[in-house]
């Protein structure tokens, strides 16, 4: 029998990566969409829901897309989105006003993924998106009040994206890189939808949609992971870093 006198880091054993983070998403209040088989809701040969892995709530299709989303089982399972058309989803009033949220996309692109996420005010108010294309991973408000940004690596596999917002700061990562820019947002204190691969219910917007494969979304609707110093946060951080390196 083979034995190894290391010590194997959490996660190492298969599957104990995906229950890690599991755990570390429920302790921090967060939802975790994963693209697989068992979270398809189908009808009538459409995919009208996306189940959270733990079954707390269904992501719905956004206004536009009328049974474009395309599902591949893998491994590792992807949700397709095609450029120009809405594929995407949405969790609408996920909250009355927006005060904080943290956004993860583990994804794979050519780099013109587009519209990763938003999280939307309503069209007289504002909204947060993030968005790759041109070499930069972006994040800014619509009232371009605040912007971050970072370069895509190229010849890369499966991306972790990070966007975190706490009223303050607005932080963007991609995998070990980080940065933000401080100052308060406009418009955000209003009924909040949450948006995974489009910007809002509004149809058009076709150049803000791009080609990508997503194969898990995690949204934390309260808390920004990013920059937190508290010890639950640092450890959902950690495993979902341990997640992608082991998984993906």
């Amino acid at each position: 029998m083979l034995e190894l006198a290391a010590k194997l880091p959490p996660g190492a054993l298969i599957g104990g990566d995906d229950r890690l983070l599991g755990e570390a998403v429920l302790r921090t209040g967060g939802a975790r969409f994963v693209a697989r088989e068992a979270a398809m809701v189908w009808t009538n040969g459409n995919i009208s829901g996306w189940r959270e892995s733990h079954l707390a709530v269904e992501a719905v299709p956004a206004g536009p897309n009328s049974g474009n989303s395309r599902f591949e089982v893998g491994p590792p399972g992807a949700l397709i989105f095609q450029e120009g058309q809405n594929c995407g989803f949405t969790l609408p009033g996920f909250a009355p006003e927006v005060e904080a949220f943290t956004v993860a996309v583990i994804f794979r692109s050519d780099g013109e993924a587009k519209t990763l996420a938003s999280v939307f005010t309503g069209q007289a108010n504002n909204m947060i998106f993030l968005t790759e294309g041109d070499g930069v991973l972006l994040a800014k408000d619509r009232q371009s009040t605040l912007e971050v940004s970072l370069p895509v690596p190229r010849g890369r596999g499966v991306q972790l994206a990070l966007l975190g917002f706490d009223g303050r700061i607005l932080r963007l990562g991609l995998g070990s890189a980080r940065t933000e820019a401080g100052g308060s947002i406009p418009g955000l204190a209003n009924r909040a939808d949450f948006f995974i691969g489009c910007r809002s219910n509004r149809g058009g917007l076709a150049k803000t949609l791009g080609a990508w494969q997503l194969h898990e979304l995690l949204f934390w609707p309260d808390r920004c992971l990013l920059g937190s110093d508290e010890a639950e946060d640092l450890a959902a951080l950690a495993a979902l870093d341990r997640h992608v390196r082991w998984t993906y």
